[in-house]
Parts: C-alpha cells; sequence; structure tokens
C-alpha cells in the first residue's frame, strides 16, 4: 500500500523485470551480450543497458523485493522479453513461493508456428500464464498475414493476452500501429495490452506539443473494449528528448489519457531495472503521484493498483 493524498491505495508494479541469466537477442541475429558494468553489445552497438551497479548485467528477483519494501508494492507483473531470453524456470520459482504476489507471460517466436504452439502449450496450458509478449522490432511478424492468424487464435483458445511492445524507434519495425489497429477490429474479444503507452513515437519531441501518435494508439478502444496500457519506460523516452524529473511528458502522457476517455485502461509500471539508467525508482513513481493533480482520486487509484488487479490478477 501507498498513502497519497491522506488514503492508503493499492500499489502494483505492472511492469517489473527479473532474470538470473542473459542470453536474449534481437532481430534474430545481434545477440545481447553483457559487457559488465550494466553495458551491453547489440552488434556494433554498446549500450548502457542498466545503471552501472548492475556490474554483472543481471537483476534478480531480490532486487524487486528490496524495493517492495522501500515503496510499498503490493503485487508485482514480471513480463519476460526477448530482449534477455525467457526465464520460465526461474520465474516459475518465484511464483511458486509467492503465488498471489507474481504474474507472468511466455515469449514465444511467431516466425516459426510449430515452435509458437509448443511455446502457448507450455506457458498457458501447463504454466497458466497470463499471455504472451511480443516485440514488434526484436522478433517481427506480419499480424495480419492470413497464415499467421494461428498468433491470435492460439491466445484465444486460452483466453490469453496479446501483450506487445510496438518498438522504441524509426525501424521498418517499429510502432506498426495501423496493423495492431487491424487487429484489434478482427478480434474484439482478444485482451491486448500496449506496454509503454504503445511507445507511440514518445521519444520524438516533435510529437510533444499534440501527441498524435500516442492518440492514435489510443483510438484502439474505438475497435476494441479490452485494451490496457502501461506507463513505464516514459522517463527514458522524455530524457532522450532532453526532458529531467519530474518528466513532463509522463503527465502530458497521462492527461492525453484522460482526455481520450482511457485514463481508466492504464497501470502503473516502470520496465525496471532499465529505467534506472534515467531516474529512480521512487523518481518514476513520484512523477506520477506528485503531479497528478488533473486525476481524481478514483482515477489516481486506478491507475496505481486497482486497475492492474483486475487485469493481471483477476480481482474485480
Amino acid at each position: 500500500m501507498i498513502n497519497v493524498r491522506g488514503k492508503d491505495m493499492l500499489l502494483i508494479e505492472a511492469h517489473g523485470h527479473a532474470w538470473n541469466r542473459l542470453y536474449g537477442r534481437r532481430l534474430d541475429t545481434h545477440k545481447l551480450v553483457p559487457l559488465g558494468m550494466g553495458k551491453v553489445q547489440v552488434g556494433e552497438e554498446i549500450i548502457q543497458f542498466l545503471p552501472p551497479e548492475m556490474r554483472d548485467c543481471l537483476c534478480p528477483i531480490e532486487v524487486m523485493q528490496a524495493y517492495e519494501e522501500l515503496l510499498g508494492f503490493d503485487k508485482v507483473v514480471l513480463l519476460q522479453t526477448p530482449c534477455y531470453g525467457p526465464q520460465y524456470q526461474y520465474i516459475n520459482s518465484i511464483i511458486a513461493e509467492n503465488p498471489d504476489k507474481y504474474v507472468t507471460v511466455g515469449v514465444p517466436n511467431p516466425q516459426d508456428k510449430k515452435s509458437y504452439l509448443e511455446t502457448a502449450r507450455l506457458c498457458l496450458g501447463e504454466y497458466k500464464y497470463k499471455g504472451l509478449k511480443f516485440e514488434s522490432p526484436d522478433i517481427p511478424f506480419d499480424m495480419l498475414a492470413p497464415e499467421n492468424q494461428f498468433v491470435f487464435e492460439e491466445l484465444l483458445k486460452y483466453d490469453a493476452y496479446f501483450v506487445i511492445d510496438l518498438g522504441w524507434g524509426d525501424g521498418p519495425h517499429d510502432f506498426p500501429i495501423d496493423d495492431l489497429l487491424e487487429v484489434a477490429r478482427r478480434y474484439p474479444d482478444l485482451t491486448i495490452i500496449l506496454p509503454h503507452m504503445g511507445v507511440s513515437r514518445l521519444w520524438d519531441p516533435k510529437e510533444w506539443d499534440n501527441l498524435d501518435s500516442l492518440k492514435k494508439t489510443l483510438s484502439v478502444l474505438n475497435y476494441n473494449e479490452n485494451v490496457y496500457f502501461d506507463c513505464s519506460g516514459i522517463p527514458m523516452l522524455a530524457t532522450r528528448g532532453g526532458q529531467e524529473y519530474p518528466f513532463p511528458l509522463m503527465q502530458d502522457v497521462l492527461k492525453t489519457a484522460k482526455a481520450e476517455g482511457a485514463i481508466d485502461r492504464v497501470m502503473w509500471g516502470s520496465d525496471m531495472p532499465t529505467v534506472f539508467v534515467a531516474c529512480t525508482y521512487k523518481q518514476h513513481l513520484d512523477c506520477v503521484v506528485n503531479y497528478s493533480d488533473f486525476l481524481t482520486d478514483e482515477e489516481l487509484e486506478n491507475l496505481l493498483g486497482k486497475t492492474a488487479d483486475k487485469v493481471w490478477f483477476g480481482k474485480e
């Protein structure tokens, strides 16, 4: 629980990570190679992936659990990703010890139908994960091709979530918003979760006056009522354009979501630990909690935990 505006509110981290080995890859060819002191190499590029304190480039669950005590998290969504590779056995052991506190998703390869169906069987059928997470730039696939509709049909079969990161750049596989809108139209019963507010080119200062790409992303609710977003990672996007704490972009994003009638679909999350290269954990929380006068108590309470409790933990 967290005390905000004089009342205790449920606090759920809707986008956290934990891993005990790093072996991911991007675009099927470039492995993510740890260099130490938080740096990794992807192809020819060297990235400060984590803060230097995470010198081994790992993020064990004990890091998250220490922050749970410091900041008052009640529950955590541990999203897995191709970036550092699936951690099924590790995450399963974490959930087994705290089945009411953690949930997760699987990481499929939609380019390989046989592999995809096996991942769905394992993660959704056997492990009972909440959904599968896709990365548009990392493992791209044509969402509209007739031969790829098994991706969504299998999710519906298991009543599982389609979680998709739409990308952080200008590459050919980044921000396929038109395809996503068509998927939402085709499958109105599919639950879709868009981390980082669909990213929506939020890293581009040219967007910041009107946030038109974000508005287009939010229009997905016109086609499918089962769509949710998290506001994780926005400080990283804001710093790319030169902003500092309290990151006005965060407030503008939430104001836009409210104006577009989508604020009840937004969940607070951080994208820890990668966000720590831009701000502290507490700053990510505070830039919402301390700068949200435009939200009602009910809206803030939903944002901080109630919506995530309903979506991820099945609590009404």
